[in-house]
């Protein structure tokens, strides 16, 4: 078939992207020269999502960078995830970019081709072409793929897989990823032995590695990973993959050292920003944390996958640097761009839609009192949300358990924040890996000072028990020190005050202060009903036994 007869332009849906006038009209000469007479326009993303909502278009070209709105990776992603794109379209992004962080951004969201301006009508057509053959050949195998029937691809693709040679190795590339999904490692592997056997291509060695990492044989992986990297050291995904073996073999350091690399050579992907998250978590590097947490905010916005909890998430990575911080003016550092945060996001309240931003902001400032060492403000900062929640007869939304769990552990509500935490697991459908990895950070460093907190507290209640009230109050202190606003052993601690304060050689002053400064810390904060009772009967015996002493 000759390049002429190939394809009948005329009869094509066609899509033009870019915000650019003078491209528009030269891409319409290419095309209206070639045969395409149905072409259609837009200046943006949000334009061209519009469109291809309604029409299903046959040919796209997209450009990379549309100004304010989507970028072309964005508009593909979402086009893809809404199926607006039918399965022999041709989407194909151009842009003026050759920088590799932007071309290898663009090639890891698979468009059919990628095309650098300027050029030729030549160049076009035999891209469009080639593209054009192939998603012919194998439009039914990947309807089937559509429609997840996984056994009839399969035959459709081994039946053009042998008829089209030159087609071979894109059909073992659409044959290993199918059973990846269906988990049957081992025929994936045998295709790709078979395809290596011929000759070291890098996808090949890749997709063996990942499926190596997936089967846990780590060594296995890292050897393939690394014949990668001799052949081309700006494979970013043999990086992620080594990354990911790194982590598992507990080889943090390196693993961390090993992601930043592949972020370095192409920083536009969810699934490696993430990494780097949880790969910078585990190796308490903060500041990597922060970062990578900034570029999935800003990678989030106008994609289909902007949402809330990357502002969330952002938030609480610069919290969780300030509270792990070990200076003070790193940790007031942190703070302050904390706040600058909140700022820009009450700025930015689209994002929050169902998540009431004032909520989540009081949250935050309870939080940062906490880290202050104001942890009776916070308490009560704390309460005031809660109380405001209860008052609109609501439940506090389950993206901000997270704020109120970490402030609980902070100011020592230990039994609280656990209750919430359970609550949170049970009933957050939402949760990721990256919440659980905040949450899991948060308990193991709360685990030894709540350990210190109940030996104290259980000591204290011991001695209570025998009578030894002097010491049962030196034990309750020493539990408020691990556990500055837990209301148990504050009421515990003022229990213990009012069995001394009856002794007739006591200091009678000294103790009725400890007592009205212990209240504190449960006034005007709304307890759990048994905290509540037994706080009213405790200021009941206090007001008896002062009345009786001022006799």
């Amino acid at each position: 078939m000759t390049a002429k007869s190939l394809i009948n332009y005329k009869d094509k849906k066609v899509l033009i992207v870019d915000d650019q006038r003078s491209f528009q009209t030269m891409m319409k000469g290419l095309l209206f020269s070639i045969g395409a007479r149905n072409i259609n326009f837009a200046n943006n993303g949000e334009s061209a999502l519009a469109q291809c909502l309604e029409t299903k278009f046959d040919l796209l070209f997209i450009d990379y960078n549309l100004g304010q709105g989507k970028d072309g990776r964005q508009l593909l992603e979402e086009l893809r995830l809404k199926k607006c794109l039918a399965v022999d379209a041709i989407y194909m992004i151009v842009s003026g970019e050759s920088t590799r962080p932007m071309v290898l951004g663009a090639v890891e969201v698979e468009p059919d081709d990628y095309l650098i301006k300027p050029f030729s009508q030549g160049l076009l057509k035999s891209r469009i072409h080639r593209v054009y053959k192939r998603k012919q050949l194998l439009k039914d195998a990947m309807l089937a793929l559509e429609q997840e029937q996984y056994d009839t691809a399969i035959k459709l693709i081994l039946a053009v897989k042998k008829s089209q040679p030159r087609y071979r190795q894109y059909c073992v590339q659409l044959l290993s990823n199918i059973y990846i999904k269906q988990k049957d490692y081992e025929n994936a592997l045998q295709l790709l032995k078979n395809e290596l056997a011929i000759k070291r291509v890098t996808w090949a060695l890749i997709s063996s590695a990942s499926i190596y990492l997936l089967k846990k044989d780590f060594e296995q992986a890292l050897t393939l990973c690394e014949e990668v990297l001799d052949i081309n050291r700006f494979r970013a995904e043999a990086h992620d993959i080594k990354a990911r073996c790194q982590l598992a073999m507990g080889q943090t350091k390196e693993a961390l050292k090993t992601i930043k690399q592949s972020v370095s050579i192409s920083p536009y992907s969810f699934t490696r920003q993430f990494l780097l998250a949880d790969i910078a978590r585990e190796n308490k590097a903060y500041n990597s944390l922060i970062n990578a947490c900034q570029n999935l905010l800003d990678m989030s916005r106008r994609s289909i996958h902007q949402d809330v909890s990357y502002q969330l998430n952002f938030i609480r990575a610069l919290f969780d640097a300030a509270q792990n911080s070990d200076n003070e003016p790193d940790k007031e550092h942190y703070l302050k761009e904390t706040k600058i945060a909140l700022q820009k996001a009450r700025a930015d309240q689209q994002l929050f839609i169902d998540t009431p931003f004032d909520v989540f902001e009081a949250m935050c400032l309870a939080r940062l009192d906490a880290l202050k060492g104001n942890y009776l403000q916070s308490k009560k900062s704390l309460g005031v949300v809660q109380e405001q929640i209860n008052n609109n007869e609501s439940e506090m939304p389950l993206e901000l358990y997270p704020e109120s769990i970490m402030t609980l552990l902070e100011i020592g509500e230990f039994e609280q924040a656990f209750e919430l935490l359970d609550k949170f697991k049970q009933n957050n459908g939402r949760n990721t890996d990256f919440i659980e990895a905040i949450m899991a950070e948060q308990a193991d460093n709360a685990e030894q000072k709540i350990a210190n907190f109940e030996t104290h507290n259980k000591q204290g209640i011991e001695q209570y028990k025998k009578g030894n009230f002097s010491l049962a109050i030196e034990e309750f202190e020493k539990a408020l020190n691990y556990a500055p606003m837990n209301t148990g052993s504050a009421l515990n601690l003022i229990q213990a005050l009012l069995q001394v304060l009856q002794h007739p050689d006591s200091d009678t002053a000294s103790l009725k202060q400890k007592c009205i400064e212990t209240f504190n810390l449960v006034d005007g904060i709304t307890l759990p009903k048994a905290h509540f009772d037994r706080c009213v009967e405790l200021k009941t015996e206090f007001k008896r036994i002062s009345a009786h002493l001022s006799k």
